[in-house]
């Protein structure tokens, strides 16, 4: 059996997961379409919480992705914010195993009673033409929505909505896009 696959249980996980899986092919898109390219960088984020069971959970976590490191060519991280705010940060070549892991990581959130805690899962791109918004875009996807949003901020806390738009209508018939603008939250700082 695939290790991912062992924490695929509930229709939520799985709802969760694959829309997230989308993301497997509309990547491409985005580079045809935009020159938007993946740094390879993706982040999960949740409200952080003092307790055993909270450490328990960042435990596992951190024993699932040292382990996957035999299967898959991904590096990670863990890290808290100002606000107070778990990080997990994973890094990798093929977005694939980048979006496998992200799954995982997000199932054992799931699995471990800490789904209300879950933010968002984030993914870095970057342009490719000179014509370009510079600097990082993201897809965001938001867990109580269960949909993505784009993300593209500029400078202090300003956002070209304009790219945003464009991200949108470039792969709005192979994600779930939140339509609704007004649930595009921006998560200013992400530390990726």
């Amino acid at each position: 059996m695939n290790f991912f696959n062992r924490f695929r249980r509930s229709p939520l996980l799985k709802s969760a997961s694959d829309t997230i899986f989308a993301l497997s092919s509309a990547y491409i898109t985005l580079e045809t379409k935009l020159g938007l390219k993946s740094t390879g960088r993706s982040a999960i984020s949740l409200k952080a919480v003092d307790g055993m069971y909270f450490l328990t959970m960042k435990e596992d976590i951190r024993n699932f992705l040292n382990a996957s490191r035999t299967d898959f060519d991904l590096t990670y991280r863990i890290l808290t914010d100002t606000y107070g705010y778990l990080w997990i940060i994973i890094e990798g070549k093929n977005m694939e195993d980048i979006l496998a892991g992200m799954t995982a990581v997000g199932d054992i959130i799931y699995e471990r009673g800490f789904a209300d805690n879950l933010l968002a899962t984030v993914f870095q791109f970057i342009s490719g033409t000179l014509d370009a918004t510079p600097g990082s875009q993201y897809l965001i996807y938001n867990y109580k929505r269960n949909n993505f949003y784009p993300f593209v901020p500029l400078g202090q806390k300003n956002r070209d909505t304009e790219q945003e738009m464009k991200i949108l209508s470039a792969v709005d018939q192979e994600l779930r896009f939140e339509k609704d603008m007004s649930n595009w939250y921006p998560l200013w700082d992400v530390p990726l």
